[in-house]
Formats: structure tokens, sequence, C-alpha cells
């Protein structure tokens, strides 16, 4: 007689079992390293809207909607441009459910009311908050996927 075993089909199934388990929860856990790493980026994006406003004596304003997020300066002249790092337009890099805290002005004062902006994508949700002094930290990930990666 030809052919397998019961027991060697359950271990085959077995071992399938625990590779898709494994793959899901990595992929998880790269959907909630893109977000934090987003809101990295965003925080160093901060520091240096805050001293390029500081520099310049020209508030410049963060805005950010569900498709991304952009840096415009105002002031006496509103089209003069920022430097080119913050003039680029830039996207979520997963697909973003809520914002909160939509805009945010850097202005010229070294203190400024303290503020967080709250991102969340697919369960996860991470904090990027601003002191008096406009230092920004990222603040931890929360939900299902952030457990999950840990």
């Amino acid at each position: 007689m030809r052919g397998f075993t019961l027991i060697e089909l359950m271990v085959v199934l077995a071992v399938i079992g625990i590779a898709t388990g494994l793959l899901t929860l990595s992929l998880r856990g790269n959907d909630t390293r893109r977000l934090t790493e987003e809101a990295e980026r965003l925080a160093a994006l901060f520091r240096m809207a805050q001293s390029e406003s500081r520099l310049t004596g020209r508030p410049i304003l963060w805005q950010a909607d569900l498709g991304g997020y952009r840096f415009r300066s105002l002031g006496q002249e509103p089209g003069q441009p920022v430097t080119e790092e913050l003039a680029r337009e830039r996207k979520w890099p997963l697909e973003v459910e809520r914002v909160e805290r939509r805009e945010l002005l850097f202005g010229r004062e070294p203190l400024r009311e303290p503020a967080e902006v709250t991102i969340a994508a697919r369960g996860a949700v991470v904090h990027v908050a601003l002191d008096a002094l406009g230092n920004a930290r990222v603040g931890g990930c929360e939900g299902v996927e952030c457990a999950a990666s840990r």
C-alpha cells in the first residue's frame, strides 16, 4: 500500500497552521511598526518646524487628514515656502482611521501650550506629545495588534 498515514497528514496540517499563525502575527506587527516609525518621523518634523519658526519668525501650520499631512508657512507672506523637508506633502504609510488634533501651529515663541496628536490605524494607536517647550515625544502603541507585536 502506498500513501500517507493519518499521523503524517496531521503533522503536516499542524506545521501549516503554525506557519500561518506566525505569518499573521508578523504582518500585524509590521503595520504597528510602520505606524510607530511614522509617529517618530512626525515628531522629528515637529521639532524641525518649531526650530524653523523660531529662526525665521514665521508661524508654521501643520495640517493632517486621513490621507496624510503637510506643513504651511503663515504670516505676512503666507505663500513663502518652508524648508524642503517640511514642504513636501506626505501620505500616511498605511490606512489611517482617525487623527485627533488635525492642526498645530508652531510659533516663534519658545513656550507653547502642550498638545498631543493621536493617530489610529488598523486597531493600533500612537500618540505624539508636544510639551510646553515644543519637544516632541512618541507615546506608546495601543491595541490588539500592538500586544501581538511585543
